[in-house]
Formats: C-alpha cells, sequence, structure tokens
C-alpha cells in the first residue's frame, strides 16, 4: 500500500513540475490538493459510516458567526490535519521526495490526475446521493 502512496506522490509531483515549470509554489500546491484530496476521501468514507450508522460522530464548532466558515474548519480540523502531517513527513521533511522520484516510476501525472478527478467525483456524488438518500 505504501508504494501506491509514493507512486502517486512521485507521479503528481514530476507531472505538476513537468507541465508548470516556472512556478516555484509547485511544493505548496501539490501538497495543497494531494491533501484536499486526501481529506475529501476520509470525509466519503466517514459520511457513508454515518449513513449506514456504522460509526457516528459529531462534527460541530461555533466559532465563527458564518457556517460556511465553521464548516471550513470542521474539515481542516477532522479531515485535513492528519494528513497534513503524513504527507509532511512521509514525504517533504528532509526532502524525501528526491528520494522517491530517483526510486519510483512516473506516468507524468496520469495516475495523479485521475486520483484527483476520482476523489472530487466521489465526492461530489455521495454529497449529493447522502442528500437525497438522508
Amino acid at each position: 500500500m505504501r508504494n501506491i502512496y509514493y507512486l502517486y506522490w512521485v507521479d503528481a509531483i514530476v507531472g505538476f513540475k513537468k507541465n508548470n515549470p516556472t512556478r516555484t509554489d509547485w511544493k505548496f500546491t501539490v501538497f495543497t490538493i494531494s491533501t484536499t484530496c486526501n481529506a475529501l476521501n476520509l470525509w466519503v468514507i466517514l459520511l457513508w459510516m454515518k449513513f449506514f450508522n456504522v460509526f457516528s460522530f459529531s462534527m460541530e464548532i461555533n466559532i465563527f458567526s458564518w457556517s460556511m466558515l465553521n464548516g471550513a474548519t470542521i474539515f481542516i480540523i477532522y479531515f485535513a490535519s492528519p494528513f497534513i502531517l503524513l504527507n509532511y513527513f512521509l514525504v517533504f521533511y528532509n526532502d524525501r521526495y528526491k528520494r522517491l522520484i530517483e526510486k519510483y516510476s512516473n506516468r507524468n501525472g496520469k495516475r495523479a490526475m485521475i486520483y484527483i478527478i476520482c476523489s472530487a467525483l466521489i465526492g461530489f456524488t455521495s454529497m449529493i446521493l447522502y442528500g437525497l438518500l438522508k
């Protein structure tokens, strides 16, 4: 399973750098997109577990008066923060991505793009289905 994770990261980094050679913020951009996809997938899993009464969780934070901002805060704290730590220490800490690029092959962003599109589609579809079926 770890190899799939690293294959994805190598593909995302190499593909992004190839398609955007002048961007200097590539680390932040790839990190943010990947972490968001990971967090979205965790959200989908927990959403369906809640729907089928396998696991129920309470997610309520009322720091701000605007509910959309509270929702974003919940998403960052509950879903994104574990992946922020995991992705940083497994890929970017001490420039580990350089060794990973040497070790693993890439497909110029094809694997990464498939993962990103599938994550977005599954998240969007799950949100609509959950709203309709609830």
